[in-house]
């Protein structure tokens, strides 16, 4: 039986709109801000950032990175970025979800609202670890746009 849950994040990130894009959007960016914390890590084996695009990802801990990932890019504009993505854990299907990214200018620079419609197959948990797992990481994103944005 699958569970379901929409999460909603939101951040603001002193930078412009577009710098945020940038970060979010490329490749050797997306890996050093996607780790949750200093001990696990992000691999993107296979990036093509672009509607029809695919990423292929593993991570988790730094010595044994055994999460893999697979995510297809619908919709990549400096406004919205929009994705599936399975989660996959030594061959089991953990999680298929879609993944919606909203980029607006504020007063402060942007806001991010991210926002994550999930189906787990594992149960109710995961979606605690979706919760812990993407807060750690836009903030770290957050703190990469405040650095790339600066002269």
């Amino acid at each position: 039986m699958a569970d379901f849950k929409t999460l909603t994040l939101e951040r603001n990130v002193a930078c412009a709109p577009d710098c945020l894009f940038h970060v979010m959007t490329d490749r050797g960016l997306r890996q050093k801000w996607s780790a949750p914390n200093d001990e696990s890590i992000v691999i993107i084996d296979e990036y093509d950032c672009r509607p029809g695009g695919r990423e292929e990802t593993r991570c988790g801990p730094k010595d044994t990175p055994e999460f893999s990932t697979t995510g297809l890019f619908h919709v990549v504009t400096p406004d919205f970025l929009s994705f599936t993505e399975t989660l996959v854990v030594s061959g089991q299907m953990m999680s298929i979800s879609l993944c919606g990214h909203e980029i607006s200018k504020s007063d402060s620079g942007s806001k991010l609202r991210v926002t994550l419609q999930i189906t787990s197959l594992v149960g109710a948990d995961l979606f605690k670890d979706y919760q812990n797992g993407w807060s750690a990481s836009l903030d770290n994103l957050a703190a990469l746009a405040l650095d790339t944005d600066r002269p």
